[in-house]
């Protein structure tokens, strides 16, 4: 079969041709820099590292929406969080070496806790460049478990445990809804003092305050020295949410489209 040519080849990008490097001229001299689909293959790498639901992929602190709690004092409440994860995402490469993270709660479900932990390692990850990981603590005890059926089961707990101390920002979601037990408080600990001790920014959400964790006083005392809390509305917004897409989604359906 005769070769392509490389003026009829398709390329993903057509200012590099692939090569993630153009030639650019600086006061008559050429020389190379990086190609801008370099970086927007490694966004998209970061993102699928992340495993960020779905949901939440798009989500930024700037498109928070206040409008969708009912009461002034929800909304209020709301706009101070909003304000506290705008300015840490701001201030995050002096926060960072401190290994300071966010402890967002209420202990209402769906209250917008976890939209906003995404949009906050969202915004991170696209200003900083820095890997994420977006888990719940649940999925971390899960996998845990899961790693005892394979082959070498000590080996695969501690390549788990492992993986989750070197991640640079790690998002806990719904910590508090597991079981207390001495495993579960002996699991935890290991993972939030090597954080800790390693200054990790660790990013939680919970339906309850730091202090009503029925957990070790070792570990709230970790999770208090370690994240900055920020309170929610004790207010549900995913029903509201919920019926104003499938209202926008019925009005669409519904629409005569002239046929």
């Amino acid at each position: 079969m005769p070769e392509t040519s490389p003026a009829s080849r398709k390329y993903k990008c057509s200012i590099c041709r692939d090569t993630q490097m153009v030639c650019v001229s600086e006061e008559g001299v050429g020389t190379y820099r990086v190609c801008e689909c370099r970086e927007l293959e490694n966004q998209r790498k970061r993102l699928r590292f992340a495993s960020i639901p779905k949901e939440f992929e798009s989500y930024t602190v700037e498109s928070f929406d206040l409008g969708a709690y009912k009461s002034p004092e929800a909304r209020e409440k709301a706009e101070m969080a909003k304000l506290i994860c705008a300015n840490y995402v701001r201030m995050f490469s002096r926060l960072q070496g401190d290994g300071k993270g966010l402890y967002m709660h209420s202990r209402v479900k769906g209250s917008g806790k976890t939209r906003m932990a995404a949009s906050v390692v969202n915004d991170l990850m696209r200003i900083y460049g820095i890997p994420a990981k977006f888990t719940t603590a649940l999925q971390i005890l899960d996998e845990i478990k899961q790693s005892w059926g394979e082959p070498g089961k000590g080996a695969g707990e501690r390549q788990l445990l492992q993986d989750v101390l070197a991640v640079p920002i790690l998002v806990m979601d719904d910590i508090g809804v597991e079981r207390p037990s001495k495993w579960v408080d002996e699991k935890f600990y290991s993972i939030l003092n090597g954080r800790m001790v390693q200054k990790r920014v660790t990013i939680f959400t919970s339906n309850c305050e730091i202090e009503n964790l029925l957990f070790d006083d070792r570990i709230t005392n970790r999770i208090m020295r370690m994240a900055v809390p920020v309170a929610f509305p004790n207010e549900s917004v995913r029903s509201l949410l919920a019926k104003a897409e499938n209202k926008e989604l019925y009005r669409i359906l519904t629409a005569d489209s002239g046929a």
